[in-house]
């Protein structure tokens, strides 16, 4: 199969996000699959002055083909009004385009198929829902989902709860609809052998962790009231926050001494925290997958998740699923899991099993099966 794999380079920057993880990991195991011929797509505008993807991507080594225009303003143009056609820039003998990221893409020698990781833009219970910024969201949303919905081979996406959203608010056919999931990697499995006391820490005091950053779309109040209530209770048990954090939780957060803001980490360094943590602490109140619960439970370490979206989905019964808006509640369940080491063994075995569905091998192995039926199809 000669397959064309669409993609933003800049998401894909070391450290990124959990899309550009999992952009990252389809794309290269890809490429390693006997008999699989992948090249990248992407505008001219990423490649420099000597011709390559920048160093901080690891696609750098893929063979690509580029398109001339301006990645932003060409993709709003695709979106807005299904132009510049690209099928000029699409390689003959193509077999499939392909976008483990949320586009519309105007193609039509070869089938497309897109990922849509969640639908957060239509939802309407969340607390920013109805601010200014979440309805031009959903309007840029708008423009492009449902021709993507309608002209797409297929549309992925990393979750049953996903794929249940996109049927249940934009009228999707689920039939159309293939759940990849989303993979661990290797790391987070291979760290979960190392004693605990062996690993670097960045406290002395036993530690929940989270990562995303304090933010309101990451449970960011949620996370300060656990902390005020460990505080009041006068447990020693700390929280050490990784990613990016919004102005207004950093100054709340430099009013406890119990929070520990680490900011952006290399991925190098996150299955150490995550192996070193008493366990992690997820209260994102909307996740399309949520890949931290499924790196804690490889790493061996209990995960504590919000009630909502698809965390309990990943969970299953091997995490603790918690209502994210009561703090007493989830420290009674942290100063539990501090003082009883049976408990957290048990969580910690439970989750390990739970997570060796979480590879990117089988993630992959979804995507093949799923490309081979579209091109069978146009086969025949």
């Amino acid at each position: 199969m000669k397959l064309l794999s669409f993609v933003h380079p800049i998401r894909t920057y070391q450290p990124c996000s959990g899309v550009g993880r999992h952009a990252n990991n389809m794309l290269l195991r890809l490429a390693q699959r006997e008999g699989g011929r992948q090249a990248l797509f992407f505008s001219e505008q990423w490649l420099g002055d000597d011709g390559e993807m920048d160093p901080r991507t690891p696609l750098r080594e893929l063979p690509a083909h580029t398109f001339p225009y301006p990645e932003n303003l060409t993709e709003r143009s695709w979106k807005m009004v299904g132009r510049p056609r690209m099928d000029r820039w699409v390689p003959d003998q193509t077999d499939l385009l392909y976008a483990p990221v949320e586009t519309y893409l105007p193609v039509e020698k070869c089938p497309v198929a897109v990922t849509i990781h969640d639908i957060q833009a239509f939802e309407t219970d969340l607390p920013w829902s109805q601010t200014w910024a979440h309805r031009w969201f959903r309007l840029k949303w708008s423009t492009w989902i449902y021709d993507t919905l309608r002209d797409c081979a297929v549309v992925f996406t990393v979750s049953e709860f996903s794929k249940s959203r996109m049927v249940e608010l934009l009228g999707a056919d689920p039939e159309d609809i293939v759940v990849v999931g989303n993979g661990v990697d290797a790391r987070f499995f291979e760290v979960a052998d190392q004693p605990q006391e062996t690993l670097d820490r960045p406290c002395e005091a036993p530690y929940l962790f989270m990562i995303g950053g304090l933010r309101a779309k990451k449970g960011g109040d949620a996370m300060l009231a656990v902390a005020r209530e460990l505080e009041r209770q006068g447990s020693d048990v700390q929280l050490v926050v990784a990613g990016p954090n919004g102005p207004e939780y950093e100054a709340q957060a430099d009013d406890l001494d119990n929070v520990h803001l680490l900011g952006w980490v290399d991925d190098e360094a996150v299955p150490r925290l995550m192996r070193a943590a008493l366990a992690l602490l997820f209260l994102s109140p909307y996740e399309g997958f949520g890949l931290p619960a499924a790196e804690a439970m490889a790493a061996g370490t209990p995960a504590i998740v919000a009630d909502r979206a698809s965390l309990p989905e990943v969970v299953g019964d091997a995490g603790l699923v918690v209502n994210p808006n009561a703090p007493a509640v989830i420290t009674d369940r942290v100063r539990t899991l501090h003082h009883d080491a049976s408990l957290r063994r048990e969580y910690a075995t439970a989750g390990r099993e739970r997570a060796q569905r979480y590879t990117w091998d089988r993630c992959v192995d979804r995507l093949v099966d799923t490309f081979d039926s579209i091109t069978d199809g146009t086969d025949e």
